[in-house]
């Protein structure tokens, strides 16, 4: 397995033809489930099925198409078609950068158009195998008939939680059964049948009944997925790859530190399996709430303050990972969240890298994708009660993001959307010396996930042209190796200084610019 913690260079040298991306939530789970439930499930699943495998394994993307669930107070939902157009945006960069096959792990209870989109990829543009699945469901059909239904919260996602550990399951555990017919929900909203978005039996949980379940989602979903992979032409070939998935489950969720042990992959290259502790990824740092509070605690609070994080996956020289920027929005989000003690919402791991399209396994999205998603994310939010938003953004290629915030700012009554200082203004044509996988990012990756830097790969390099390269022929068209400064001057010592500074700066002017508004709006 590769993920975006490993260089594009690695990528391209792998052989690898299959991504496997994860499809998470945020919605409402009951008053003793995160609203991050699949997000942190996703993540964990994720990484135990794409071990050892011969595959590039994509970031959670973190937000579902659950409009039944609008309302409730932190929580986002995207439209179908915003899913839609995110979903066939990976599908085309992965196929023009010769991926054959892309498998989707949904772990949404609501995202319905999802299927449709495996549908038409495979039938209709013929532009990749896809293979849609969502391993919840196997364990929800292994479950006996009192553990039953579960739309949301109930017993098999609540003894998820718990297999899971981390104490992520708040006591007590009361059900909640409405009296009428699971459709109702497409009809009126949950809000309607469920104050706290629970529909099921949580009291009938049980940490071993999670270990079964996991287990055979691990089971079944592998066994799906080489059924499918089996229907598509010239796919035998697939097991000889390493792509059998069936085989490699085991008793229960494993526990894996960031750095996993290395060894030989069936790719014939070195993999390093690098992923989060325990198969989350960071939340909030200091005192603050994100996806691991339930809707309860979120909406009792008195959180007025949402952080909304955007970053890419890109390619970032021979020397950093693809994840670079995702892994700075992270911590600087994380830092800025806890300091406002707001509310802090997944980061979004891709929005647009047109800039690094010829880098394999950057992964970009349309620029009304972006505008699209970022509407959504803010609309479900208003429609929670928020009108104070801050925009986290640390990839200089996401344009849109401005143009964007404007319209939202002149649409919303009353909202207050800001970013994190004026980090889209604009560059000029002047010849730029520093921009990209520079001393800063290197000292950035050394100083927090140093284990992802590869001292061996650091080339220096400046085209000393205008920025405006990136709208022409892009960074691979003035630097073969996509680095544009000087990565060897980065130390660790740097990357925690210009941290501290990054989020100081951050939250001044966020405390600053949200007063001056509230002066002017009085």
């Amino acid at each position: 397995m590769l993920s975006t913690f490993n260089t594009s260079e690695e990528l391209a040298g792998s052989g690898i033809d299959t991504a496997v991306l994860a499809l998470g939530s945020v919605e409402p789970k009951g008053p003793h489930l995160p609203v991050g439930s699949d997000l942190i499930l996703a993540n964990r699943f994720a990484r135990d099925f794409c071990s050892g495998k011969a595959v590039y394994l994509l970031p959670v993307f973190p937000f579902s198409s659950g409009l039944e669930t609008r309302g409730y107070r932190g929580t986002v939902s995207l439209r179908q078609e915003s899913l839609w157009d995110a979903l066939w945006d990976i599908a085309k960069v992965l196929a023009r950068q010769g991926f054959r096959r892309l498998v989707i792990l949904d772990f949404c209870n609501y995202n319905w158009i999802v299927k449709q989109i495996a549908r038409e990829l495979n039938l209709n543009g013929e532009l990749i195998q896809a293979v849609w699945v969502n391993p919840k469901e196997f364990a929800k059909e292994a479950a006996d008939a009192d553990l039953l239904p579960d739309y949301g919260g109930g017993a098999v996602e609540t003894s998820l939680a718990l297999a899971l550990g981390g104490g992520g399951v708040r006591e007590p555990l009361v059900d909640h059964l409405p009296e009428v017919p699971r459709e109702y929900i497409d009809y009126c909203g949950l809000r309607r049948m469920s104050p706290t978005g629970l529909w099921g039996k949580p009291s009938k949980a049980g940490l071993e009944q999670g270990k079964r379940f996991y287990s055979i989602m691990l089971e079944k979903t592998a066994e799906f997925v080489d059924y499918a992979l089996g229907l598509f032409e010239g796919s035998a070939h697939a097991e000889q790859a390493g792509l059998a998935f069936s085989g490699q489950q085991g008793a229960g969720p494993s526990r894996h530190a960031r750095s996993g042990p290395a060894g030989p992959d069936p790719a014939g290259h070195m993999e390093r399996e690098l992923w989060w502790p325990e198969g989350t990824i960071p939340g909030v740092l200091g005192k603050g709430l994100d996806w691991h509070n339930t809707v309860t605690e979120i909406e009792q609070s008195g959180a007025d303050l949402v952080v909304i994080p955007t970053s890419a996956t890109e390619q970032h020289s021979t020397s950093q990972p693809l994840a670079t920027d995702y892994l700075q929005a992270l911590e600087l989000s994380r830092r800025v969240a806890g300091a406002l003690r707001g509310y802090l919402l997944p980061t979004l791991p891709v929005v647009t890298s047109w800039g690094h399209i010829r880098f394999r396994g950057t992964v970009t999205f349309g620029a009304m994708t972006v505008r699209k998603l970022i509407e959504d994310i803010v609309q479900s939010l208003y429609d929670g009660g928020f009108r104070r938003m801050v925009l986290v953004n640390v990839h200089g290629g996401n344009w849109v993001l401005k143009p964007t915030l404007i319209e939202l700012n002149r649409s919303h009554a009353g909202l207050k959307l800001i970013s994190t200082g004026d980090t889209f203004a604009y560059r000029g044509q002047r010849p730029v010396e520093h921009l990209h996988a520079d001393e800063g990012e290197a000292a950035f990756i050394k100083a927090f996930y140093p284990e992802c830097f590869r001292e061996e790969g650091v080339v220096d390099y400046s085209p000393l042209c205008p920025a405006a390269a990136f709208d022409l022929v892009g960074i691979g068209g003035v630097s073969p190796k996509g680095v544009w400064g000087y990565p060897s001057r980065g130390t660790a010592e740097m990357g925690r200084t210009n941290l501290d500074k990054r989020v100081e700066d951050a939250v001044r002017y966020v405390d600053r610019t949200l007063s001056e508004l509230d002066a002017f709006a009085g």
